[in-house]
């Protein structure tokens, strides 16, 4: 190889089936409530009161759940949320519609304005790439905030 030459990475995505959960598993989503119990089944609900945790559920245009991914994970009381990394898995999944969701450790359901920034920049970039936000829930070990029941979506 010559001193200046470069080597392009070709990226592929890979998808890892959860012997645990199908998709079938999935209740059908109409509503908030449908979503808090799909953000239930997949969350690791040891750790609701321990460290905040971000998720996105993937959707079809049925709004069938085909797929999710665990985004983030902070501490105490913030999580660090990367928008293009939330975009990237809905191009790459073929989803037409996304939902997050994070958890509150300290059961509190009002969202920081952190939380309605993060709100606010993912509506922006999901518009931007013809992606429907159903939702943003804000969870906590037994019950849940909804920023679109809220008209804050």
């Amino acid at each position: 190889m010559k001193k200046n030459e470069f080597i392009a990475n070709e990226l592929c995505l890979s998808y890892r089936r959860n012997p645990e959960l199908s998709v079938s598993d999935f209740t059908e989503i109409h509503s908030s409530s449908d979503l808090e119990v799909a953000f239930r089944q997949v969350w690791n609900i040891d750790e609701i009161e321990v460290r905040e945790s971000f998720y996105a559920l993937y959707l079809d245009n049925k709004l069938d759940v085909v797929g999710y991914y665990r985004i983030a994970d902070g501490g105490i009381d913030a999580v660090a949320v990367d928008i293009k990394l939330i975009i990237k898995c809905a191009l790459l999944s073929n989803a037409t519609a996304v939902a997050v969701a994070h958890n509150h450790p300290s059961g509190i359901l009002r969202p920081s304005n952190a939380d309605k920034a993060v709100t606010t920049r993912l509506q922006t970039a999901c518009a931007i790439m013809d992606l429907r936000l159903l939702d943003h829930i804000i969870l906590t070990d037994c019950d849940y905030y909804s920023f679109k029941d809220r008209g804050d979506i």
